[in-house]
């Protein structure tokens, strides 16, 4: 004790002595106003305070060799020595980081504060904020105006929509561009969330244009990493997640399903022991009786589900032999029931949890790592990538390898060369999936499972598959099929790219684009003998399929920077471009296999000694542009951005393959006149307003030549192959096109504490490239025609919030919000709807065209009145049914009375 005692003295002596009070005030350079909240930190310790309201401070520091950091939100960090100092007042200067970001915007990059168009910015630390399959799922909400529906399937992509859809026949789909490289022939699955660096969205047509026939539905972006200057990384990444589906349904048990079916029959006078009069009579429920169970369920197709119901009732015996019975009550009799009624208790009714077997326990691996290295002259960055996901389904998974290598050599100060190299293989293993998927009802193994009869087992005593569990010939055993049945899917995919970039003069540059991509994608399909037949799928089947795309790009791109009297900024893009695409295939499909281990290796062995089909296809296509863009800026306040794209597409008629696409958009920072300068709580306010024309020439190849379909005949007994004329050729089919106007205001204000976007646009398609139905006297079935017009207005609201930043911690807040009203304008016939295809004027694309229920006919007086006015006119309602709204009420349900229902 006696020495403790004396440590502590001994050390309060020694802080005494060292121990300082530092005073002082921070200011800041805009206004030399006292900056409140400011952080005054002792380096190298986590201790420190805050300036009060007029920007005073005090601080204690224990070394007179201490360094303070001053640091406030939209400020630059400043550090000062305190060297025996006693005050010290800084001033600290608006930190314009933000402002001076670097965005990528198509060909180019620029800061986001001369950024003239609507864009959409998501970085590397967003991305990885969570495990992800795909860019998608790290993209989906964090940039406003673009929709991503959710897909939980192993290795599959959500559907991309940025600012909703607009062709009704042609493609929706955004382009995607990777490092520069228009994405052609691989798939967003290819790339690894982990190899990003950066992600831009452009959104309307000022942005997108400069891509001409392909922005017209939106332009994505993707920079991948680099390799960091004068130093060397090795980083690993990775991460381990759990999946499990969580029904929102309160699925009912083998007895209450029961119950709930019998009351069903009672109600539709089908069970004996009701008493029924009409449908218009409330019914006298009756007791449960195993022998009508047995006939009115169907359960002696299935004896194991049939002992399960019969586990309801008590037995003198054996289950199924004489039933226990018990004296009816006063209530019971009064409602005409026997004087003995079977004793009978649902929760004894066994359940078999179909849902559990089907799914299991999902897990998700997600590992990188990553090398980076560089020099002044040179940088390297590369990249191994390992994906599973063991889907929840018992009969999906998904498995991905990637390698990224990127790398840059500048040998002097004039030349810049780069290759980039991102190579893919991957497994998916897709689940059960019926040959017939156009019929309703369940397809994949959950559906599958949710429909079964929760008293019905999948197996018997002898542990024997049962095919049809309750009986149900229309239900088959989901279990089943998942040793049964697969879909296995194999991708390899190579995407390859080269520039060199030479600086002629300090002002003009000359840049060469080299990239091509090759992908192999393979099916294989397989029914096992013991294979159920749901949705017509047959035992003993097996199918392959091989797909192969190669495509390649070269861009010659030229790049003039100038700055004329140190107000006039100009930046000029000149390109010219080509692109080729070529895809070939081949699939076969054979049944009555012999082997059944042999799965879709081997063909050839299968009674019928022929496949059931077979075939291949080949296609290509070109696309040739040339464009330029002009980047103008005055004082660096007023900014302008004009670009035209002139693009040829080999897919179109002769004559109208080549189109021109314009835009251009201006904006104005604001913030930096006079007007504005004395209000120091606004960073940023610039208004824009942009204007654009893209277009889509998302159709098949060859399909505006006239066609021909291939269709076997017989000609006396011999076997012949007629080729048909399948469209008609239409020498004036030309490009979809989509005039886009965006009007915006970025803003950022409290030392950017608070900052965002409003956005405000309204895309008109016209020319839709849309099929028209002949007559089939003319020879011809069908005439792609450009006719038709459709529309997308919307709003967006982005907000990112600072609300707390500390040396040791900070809470950020981005929001973003968006609605987007889409409507068809014209079709075919002007203004008239095409009912056989859901289209219908002034409404989205997709829509359910139904009839609107009301809920359930009741027998009250008011009902029944009612539904004999609709039974006189042909009807059979009555209570218990569905109550259909009449909306022209005439009391007869018609096509007229279907109504339209948004998606």
């Amino acid at each position: 004790m006696v020495l403790l005692t004396v440590f502590f003295v001994g050390s309060a002596i020694i802080s005494s002595a060292q121990s300082q009070t530092i005073t002082g005030k921070v200011t800041s350079s805009e206004d030399n106003l006292g900056l409140p909240g400011a952080n005054v930190l002792i380096k190298g310790t986590s201790r420190g305070t805050v300036t009060d309201a007029d920007g005073n401070y005090s601080i204690e520091v224990t070394s007179g060799d201490a360094t303070l950091v001053f640091s406030s939100i939209g400020y630059a960090t400043t550090e000062v020595p305190v060297s025996g100092r006693t005050v010290i007042n800084v001033v600290l200067v608006q930190d314009i980081t933000e402002l001076s970001e670097i965005v990528v915007v198509g060909y180019g990059s620029v800061k986001k504060s001369d950024v003239t168009g609507a864009l959409s910015r998501v970085t590397a630390d967003v991305i990885q904020e969570r495990p992800t399959q795909n860019l998608f799922q790290a993209l989906q909400g964090k940039a406003s105006g673009v929709h991503i529906s959710s897909n939980f399937k192993p290795g599959e992509l959500p559907i991309v929509r940025v600012r909703g859809n607009r062709s009704l026949e042609a493609s929706n789909e955004p382009l995607y561009v990777i490092d520069g490289i228009p994405l052609i022939s691989g798939t967003i699955n290819d790339i690894s969330p982990n190899d990003i660096a950066s992600i831009e969205v452009l959104k309307d047509a000022s942005a997108t244009a400069i891509y001409g026939s392909r922005g017209a539905n939106g332009v994505v972006l993707i920079t991948t990493k680099k390799g960091t200057t004068n130093q060397t990384n090795i980083t690993y990444n990775g991460s381990v997640s759990l999946d499990s589906y969580k029904s929102l349904t309160d699925w009912m048990n083998g007895g209450q399903y029961i119950d709930r079916w019998r009351l069903s029959l009672m109600n539709g006078g089908l069970y004996g022991t009701a008493q029924f009069t009409d449908f218009n009579t409330p019914v006298i429920p009756g007791y449960p009786d195993p022998d009508e169970d047995i006939s009115r369920m169907g359960l002696a197709q299935d004896p194991v589900a049939m002992e399960s119901v019969l586990m309801g009732y008590e037995w003198e015996d054996e289950i199924g032999g004489t039933v226990r019975m018990r004296p009816s009550t006063a209530e019971e009799k009064a409602m005409g029931w026997p004087d003995q009624v079977p004793v009978y208790n649902s929760a004894n009714i066994r359940s078999y949890d179909w849902i559990k077997d089907a799914t299991r326990q999902g897990i998700t691996n997600n590992h990188q790592i990553a090398i980076s290295s560089g020099s002044e002259t040179s940088n390297l960055y590369l990249s191994l990538n390992y994906f599973d996901q063991l889907g929840v389904q018992k009969d999906q998974d998904f498995e991905r390898f990637t390698a990224t290598i990127n790398g840059e050599l500048r040998p002097t100060d004039w030349l810049l060369a780069g290759a980039s190299l991102i190579a893919s293989h991957s497994v998916q293993n897709y689940g059960f999936l019926g040959p017939n998927t156009s019929n309703t009802g369940s397809k994949d193994l959950y559906s599958r499972a949710t429909e079964q009869f929760p008293y019905a087992l999948p197996k018997d005593q002898n542990g024997n598959w049962i095919r049809n569990p309750g009986g149900n010939l229309s239900l088959w055993n989901p279990l089943i099929d998942i040793d049964q049945a697969a879909n296995e899917r194999r991708a390899s995919s190579i995407m390859a790219s080269l520039f060199s970039e030479i600086k002629l003069t300090p002002w003009l540059r000359y840049r060469v684009n080299v990239g091509s991509q090759i992908r192999n994608y393979r099916v294989g399909s397989w029914t096992g003998p013991e294979a159920t037949s749901h949705l017509t799928n047959r035992p003993n089947t097996a199918g392959y399929s091989n797909e192969e795309r190669f495509s390649w790009v070269l861009e010659n791109l030229l790049f003039i920077d100038k700055t004329f009297a140190e107000v006039h900024k100009v930046g000029i893009t000149l390109l010219q471009s080509a692109q080729k695409f070529r895809q070939e295939s081949i699939n076969a499909r054979v049944s009555s296999t012999i082997i059944d281990i042999n799965y879709w290796y081997d063909l050839a062995s299968n009674l019928n000694g022929t496949p059931d089909g077979y075939g291949t296809a080949f296609t290509e296509n070109t696309l040739m542009s040339w464009m330029g863009r002009i980047n103008y800026s005055f004082m660096d306040r007023y900014l302008l951005t004009a670009s035209g794209r002139y693009d040829g597409a080999s897919v179109l008629a002769p004559g109208h393959k080549w189109h021109f696409f314009p835009s251009f958009a201006v904006a104005w920072k604001m913030h930096e006149e006079d007007f504005l300068s004395g209000i120091s709580w606004l960073n940023e306010l610039k208004p824009r307003v942009g204007y654009g024309v893209t277009g889509n020439s998302s159709v098949a190849p060859y399909t505006t030549s006239g066609p021909l379909s291939r269709n076997p005949y017989v000609f006396g007994s011999n076997a012949a192959i007629s080729y048909l004329p399948q469209l008609v050729r239409n020498p004036l089919l030309a490009w979809e096109r989509t005039a886009q106007l965006n009007i915006g205001v970025d803003f950022s204000i409290l030392r950017n504490r608070i900052s965002g976007s409003l956005e405000y646009y309204e895309a008109n398609t016209s020319d839709l490239i849309m099929p028209k139905a002949l007559p089939a006297v003319s020879g011809y079935v069908s005439k792609l025609e450009n006719v038709g017009k459709t529309r997308n207005r919307g709003f967006e609201i982005t907000l990112s919030t600072v609300n707390i930043e500390k040396s040791d911690f900070s809470w950020t807040t981005d929001l973003n919000w968006a609605t987007n009203k889409e409507e068809i304008v014209e079709l075919l016939n002007g203004k008239q709807d095409m009912l056989a295809q859901r289209w219908f004027i002034g409404h989205p694309l997709q829509v359910y065209y139904q009839y609107e229920n009301d809920g359930i006919w009741q027998n009250t007086a008011a009902d029944l009145e009612e539904m004999s006015k609709f039974n006189a006119n042909g009807h059979r309602f009555y209570p218990g049914t569905i109550k259909v709204v009449d909306q022209n009420g005439d009391y007869r349900i018609t096509a007229d009375d279907m109504f339209l229902k948004k998606i």
